[in-house]
């Protein structure tokens, strides 16, 4: 990630985050349209994980210039959310879900600079997430 692009979500982040709370209702509204069966997945309850949707955005985006810092914390994400059952092609429906919401909820949108950053970032995030949760699943198996 450019120091440009963790600008474009930076700056994009600070204008949407007073409203992270509608964010993660929202994000969550368009993943399970994108993915209905990903709702077996989560709680009944979701009031604690749109929290913490919020907290580990905001993690990650004060962090994108120094992902390393934050890099074990990612990994031990990707490792929980195998456990839960999660699988690569969620990953793509999570991407979509998060773009959109961002796109809705933010004041005034996101720019095309801003959209493209974000969906970077998240390429990089989820990546992540994804190799140690199949690094996590080939420990266990050997």
């Amino acid at each position: 990630m450019t120091p440009e692009e963790a600008r474009h979500v930076t700056v994009s982040f600070g204008r949407v985050f007073p409203y992270s709370s509608k964010l993660a209702t929202v994000f969550y509204e368009e993943l399970f349209d994108l993915d209905p069966a990903s709702r077996s997945l989560f709680p009944e309850d979701m009031a604690g994980q749109r929290e913490k949707l919020a907290d580990t955005l905001h993690l990650v985006v004060t962090n994108l210039l120094r992902l390393e810092k934050v890099m074990a914390a990612i990994e031990a994400l990707g490792q929980r959310h195998a456990s839960y059952g999660a699988e690569p092609a969620h990953y793509e429906a999570v991407g979509l879900a998060l773009i959109s919401a961002l796109k809705r909820v933010t004041p005034a949108g996101l720019s095309a600079e801003e959209e493209r950053a974000w969906i970077t970032a998240y390429q990089a995030i989820s990546s992540a997430m994804q190799n140690a949760a199949m690094a996590g699943q080939q420990a266990r198996s050997a």
